[in-house]
């Protein structure tokens, strides 16, 4: 039985749309784009949202908008794509690795207490997999040292802790809208929100060539604007996320009622009054290559997110960190196996019985 990592679909009607802003000639930007800026706010019930045309484009403006300075230090976790601490380079801001807490893969509060510096001055959890980083304690930590935090919500398009969504949480967030994640545009794409009007509109002009308006550039800017195609495609995602969404937490819970009778497999954790959408479906494994290997015998789809933190990876080695042995343990133990809206139970089922015939 084959099951794919990932499977995708647009409905008729979506197609239809797609070929009418094609004819058209209005290519760019346009009325779907701002139509999903609109929806995406009122969704994550933040003020403002700028569509860019990928999730990296996101991050590089919300570190713009953000006003840091070249020498200044971003506390980010090494566990995570390594955009996160690409979008720092370009303006001479250095990235600080914390560690991440074992139980959720995500930023560690106590691991950024001990990363902080006089340089610091911001923090920008990864809300991975789909799960939101411990945002109470985060801010917390962010308020008594005067740092801002910036959301990297690429995973986490529906996301909550205690009813408040991911893209709301921080000053600013910034969202992917890849092809696999819960919510696409069809190709590329991304957005920002934010409830700072003065950084919102920073932003607007950093997207588009530093303009206030046709050819009268004040700042800093490029082109990072979101094709009108990419918008309608992505306000379908959008609207269709709530079930796809609930789709997925129906697959993750038939994964824990399965994978949880075997001893060897520890399953993903979701602390208390925080909502998991499950971007993945990642559990820890001994023996995790050689399963990968058994998977893939059997038709299976898998990811490994991430064999190689950004701290390891070659680029970053000259940069001194903290001890990072949790990010370093889940790096060898990590497998994510399907959990898109499109599989059936009886994939799942596969899935589980095969992984327990592998350690059996």
């Amino acid at each position: 039985m084959k099951v794919p990592i990932v499977q995708l679909e647009l409905p008729e009607i979506v197609l239809e749309e797609v070929k009418a802003v094609l004819k058209s000639g209005m290519w760019a930007e346009g009325k779907p784009v701002r139509d999903l800026e609109q929806e995406f706010a009122g969704f994550t019930g933040a003020k403002f949202c700028r569509a860019v045309n990928n999730g990296t484009s996101a991050l590089l403006a919300s570190i713009y908008g953000a006003e840091l300075k070249p020498e200044d230090e971003v506390i980010i976790p090494s566990f995570s794509f390594i955009a996160t601490a690409n979008c720092l380079i370009p303006f001479g801001i250095r990235p600080v690795f914390a560690d991440i807490d074992l139980s959720t893969f995500t930023l560690s509060p106590q691991s950024i207490k001990y990363a902080i510096s006089p340089k610091t001055k911001a923090l920008m959890p990864v809300h991975l997999y789909g799960l939101c980083a411990n945002m109470d304690e985060i801010q917390e930590i962010a308020d008594e040292n005067d740092l801002i935090v910036i959301e990297d919500a690429c995973q986490s398009h529906g996301a909550e802790i205690h009813g408040k969504k991911a893209g709301n949480l921080g000053e600013i967030a910034a969202f992917s809208l890849y092809p696999t994640k819960n919510m696409f545009s069809g190709g590329e794409g991304g957005l920002i929100t934010t409830n700072n009007e003065e950084l919102y509109e920073k932003i607007n002009r950093f997207v588009n060539h530093g303009q206030t308006e046709k050819y009268i550039h004040t700042e800093l800017g490029f082109n990072f604007r979101m094709p009108a195609v990419a918008g309608v495609i992505a306000r379908h995602s959008l609207s269709e996320l709530p079930n796809n969404n609930k789709k997925r937490i129906h697959n993750a819970e038939l994964y824990n009622e399965l994978l949880e009778k075997i001893p060897e497999v520890k399953i993903p954790e979701v602390p208390k009054g925080y909502h998991h959408v499950y971007h993945q479906y990642t559990i820890r494994v001994p023996n995790r290559d050689l399963l990968a290997e058994n998977l893939s015998k059997n038709e299976i789809g898998y990811g490994i997110h991430y064999k190689i933190p950004i701290h390891q990876q070659q680029v970053y080695k000259e940069i001194k960190t903290i001890s990072l042995k949790h990010t370093e343990k889940a790096a060898d133990e990590v497998i994510s196996l399907p959990i898109h809206p499109l599989l059936t139970d009886e994939q799942i089922q596969f899935v589980a019985s095969t992984i327990e015939k592998f350690y059996k």
